[in-house]
């Protein structure tokens, strides 16, 4: 199986750091994991320092035009909680756990993840700790499956807000 993880447009240090050590590693590699890409966008000094795996194939980029294929090939998605890459994911049916960037302006990420979570699209996570826990139960219990109209992302954000 394979893990795909993506940090956005930018860096998010504490997402790569937190996906490159080993727990994390030995959790996937426990529940059937055996590859694991990394899009580390800026966080390429924290991938560098810990890109190494006893037993799983762990591969890295910075960016890439267009992760889709790397999404669609993943059996889990651990993602930043930018809205592109959380609509993307759960329209490609995938597993999700999302983990907020903290260092940001605005909690706009935390109210979008705590949204989807609430919804049982995807599992939330703030720490490496929470970040294998969420691992864990979005692999032994398949969330919600989003739908598939095209307005649903904006009516679930919308009804969020209180619009």
């Amino acid at each position: 199986m394979k893990a795909f993880i993506t940090v956005g447009s930018t860096g998010f240090d504490n997402l790569v750091e937190a996906a490159t050590q080993e727990p994390f590693l030995d959790c996937l590699h426990r529940l059937g994991f055996n590859a694991v890409t990394i899009q580390y966008g800026s966080s390429e000094p924290v991938f560098q320092r810990h890109h190494d795996s006893a037993h799983l194939e762990l591969k890295g980029y910075k960016y890439k035009a267009d992760i889709t294929e790397d999404m669609a090939s993943a059996d889990l998605i651990v993602s930043h909680a930018g809205s592109g890459s959380i609509l993307q994911a759960l329209r490609l049916d995938k597993r999700l756990v999302v983990m907020v960037n903290t260092s940001l302006m605005d909690n706009h990420q935390l109210e979008l993840a705590e949204a989807m979570a609430n919804s049982n699209y995807c599992i939330y996570a703030n720490s490496a700790s929470q970040l294998i826990d969420g691992v864990q139960k979005i692999m032994a219990e398949r969330p919600t499956p989003f739908p598939d109209q095209t307005d649903t992302f904006a009516r679930l954000l919308d009804d969020h807000m209180g619009y």
